[in-house]
């Protein structure tokens, strides 16, 4: 109790002392007060004679320290909300990133969706040309034989206006008229039947189903006779651009053997199933395996079959009569198989399961017409009864390390080494012909794009790349070298270096990245 008196004592001195300085400032240029001085230094000899003193002191020193702890606690705790905030800053730096990098990848998405509609309008319009000339081709016939037809009833009406009487007093000659008539009539039938009958056999022969996509078939070319027979050195130099894991890579040669030596003997093909990821090489192989075997080959896609309900049936049948007639023997490959080969459900429209049916029906037996590779990603929801009419099963993987250098090495080769070549791809080759180059004058445009210099770019970059892409398929590495080839156009000179290289392909790891995180979905 003491020692608390004794601090206020002490304390209200101070204040005393501190007033008394305060006035003797503002007053010290009116008059000096001694007074005032002499009552401060009477409280601190007072202070220090005092017991408590030094316990006053030490209270007073604890006080300050404890003061400064918790200046240094606010301070920490201003430097912590300080983090906080810069960390907040970058978080909605990188959530604004990752939005743009979606919105990016979305547009592209989009325009990939318009070019892939774009090209199939494209193919639509064609056809549509093609039987369009076709019926314009019935016409002129039916009108050319009702030119016919009109010549000879004037005709007769002649030869009947000049001999009415003849023609009534003789009977022979009656019996003949109205013969002639008749046959007239008989002929004018017969030139509209088989006008009629002519223009459906032209479309047959001459016609491309609606469904076929892209097909090697020709009409009138080629006499079907046996393929010849290739060595092994051949079949592997056809193969010889179309990169594939190693053992799967002999299994689709040794097919390819197979399937010619079939033919050749006239025994029925068999039908393939290939599944795997997509841009895996599938239709790339197809296409191989049939020129390789000496078929023509016809492209499908099960999401054209899908969105035509009844009708699906009927241009189903049609596909597979058409293939019936190549002369050579045809490999129909439908991409996308699951879109209408799917498991039968409760809730699958009768279109689908019509177009199934008859797939299936097209399919029970083996042909010596034709044979049929599906291809999809995701072979699990294919119907069992498809997949119990395939008589091979090929899996796709994605490339590994050594596949992705050699692919990589043949596009460099192709859309960077090569451009501006007859031999140059991504839209970069030469134009071989007169006629191109003549209309490349007139347009002002340039037959050929500049070659391009490289520089810095070698077997160390490409080794590089090749490790970096891991998880890449086959035409994600395609279109990483076309946007090579598209910023070095795209820069002032052609010219290719390591630096450009490297910039591009950090590009494709991040639209990679991001496009996996699409694949996957949102996750909860």
């Amino acid at each position: 109790m003491a020692l608390r008196q004794l601090g206020k004592y002490m304390a209200g001195m101070a204040t005393g002392v501190a007033a008394t300085g305060a006035a003797h400032c503002a007053e010290q240029d009116k008059y000096f007060d001694p007074e005032a001085l002499e009552r401060g230094a009477k409280a601190l000899r007072e202070i220090q004679s005092s017991p408590f003193a030094k316990r006053v002191f030490e209270q007073i020193k604890a006080q300050e320290v404890t003061k400064q702890q918790e200046l240094k606690l606010k301070e920490a705790e201003a430097k912590a909300m300080g983090e906080k905030a810069a960390i907040e800053h970058e978080r909605v730096r990188w959530e604004e990133q990752r939005k743009a990098m979606q919105q990016d990848s979305q547009a592209k998405a989009q325009l990939a969706q318009y070019n892939d509609e774009l090209a199939r309008k494209r193919a639509e319009a064609e056809h549509e040309k093609q039987r369009v000339r076709n019926v314009e081709l019935v016409r002129l016939q039916e009108e050319s034989s009702r030119r016919q037809e009109e010549q000879r009833a004037a005709i007769a009406a002649q030869v009947e206006a000049e001999r009415p009487k003849d023609l009534l007093t003789d009977q022979n000659k009656l019996i003949s008229a109205v013969g002639g008539v008749s046959l007239l009539a008989l002929g004018v039938y017969s030139a509209r039947e088989g006008t009629r009958v002519a223009g459906k056999a032209f479309e047959r022969w001459f016609g491309t189903p609606k469904l076929v996509r892209e097909t090697s078939r020709k009409p009138l070319v080629g006499r079907g006779s046996a393929p010849k027979e290739k060595s092994s050195e051949e079949v592997r130099k056809d193969f010889s651009d179309v990169v594939l894991q190693h053992e799967l890579q002999d299994h689709v040669r040794a097919l390819a053997a197979v399937t010619a030596n079939t033919k050749r003997h006239g025994a029925p093909f068999r039908h393939m199933l290939f599944y795997g990821p997509p841009g895996t090489g599938k239709t790339m192989a197809a296409k191989r395996l049939a020129r390789t075997s000496g078929l023509d080959y016809a492209i499908l896609s099960g999401g054209d079959v899908a969105p035509l309900g009844g009708g699906a049936v009927t241009q189903l049948h049609d596909t597979f009569d058409w293939a019936e007639r190549s002369r050579k023997g045809l490999l129909l490959f439908i991409d996308e198989a699951d879109a209408f080969l799917g498991r039968r459900s409760g809730n699958m429209s009768e279109g689908l399961r019509g177009a199934l049916n008859a797939m299936l029906f097209r399919t029970g037996d083996q042909s010596r017409d034709f044979c049929v590779v599906l291809a999809t990603n995701r072979p699990a929801d294919l119907d069992p009864a498809v997949i119990d009419r395939m008589d091979e099963a090929l899996e796709f993987a994605l490339p590994g390390s050594a596949e992705r250098k050699r692919i990589l090495d043949i596009y460099f080769d192709k859309y960077v080494v090569k451009a501006g070549t007859a031999e140059g791809g991504a839209g970069a080759g030469a134009q071989a012909g007169m006629i191109e180059r003549i209309s490349a004058w007139l347009k002002r445009r340039k037959s050929a794009a500049d070659q391009i210099q490289v520089r810095g770019v070698g077997e160390e970059e490409l080794w590089a790349a090749a490790e970096a892409t891991e998880g890449f398929s086959g035409r994600e590495l395609a279109k990483f070298m076309a946007s090579v080839q598209a910023t070095v156009y795209g820069s002032h000179e052609p010219v290719l270096t390591g630096d450009m290289f490297k910039r591009v392909l950090e590009l494709k790891l991040r639209e990679h990245k991001q496009r996996q995180v699409f694949v996957a979905g949102p996750q909860d």
